[in-house]
């Protein structure tokens, strides 16, 4: 899998790209034809108080999937965002195996078969 890591206006560390990966190589076991991810972070404010947004975006065929989280940390939203796109993941692979399953009288009609 690609990785890609974007942080406008921010510096972001090496251990912190690396922890991320680390933490979104784990998807890969639930759907290994992810092609790529970009990781987007940023710092946002509201009010007095300072956020810290993870964006993720995987590429994987026939779909995007999307996550957003913000928190207090980095490591928060990240962790947020994975189990977001661990469901996701599911979703997606379980609608794949249907596709694949689906008998092939579906596709023939009756007058077909006669």
């Amino acid at each position: 899998m690609q990785y890609i890591f974007q942080s406008p206006q921010l510096r972001i560390s090496d251990k912190t790209e690396v922890a991320l990966q680390e933490k979104f190589d784990r998807l890969e076991k639930l759907f290994d034809r992810i092609q790529q991810c970009q990781v987007m972070l940023k710092k946002e404010k509201e009010g007095k108080q300072n956020y810290f947004v993870v964006e993720v975006k995987l590429a994987v065929p026939g779909n995007d999937l999307f996550a957003r989280d913000q928190a207090e940390s980095f490591e928060l939203a990240a962790d947020n965002v994975f189990l977001q796109l661990e469901s996701q993941l599911k979703k997606h692979k379980a609608k794949l195996n249907q596709r694949a399953t689906v008998p092939v009288d579906k596709f023939v009609s009756d007058e077909e078969l006669e």
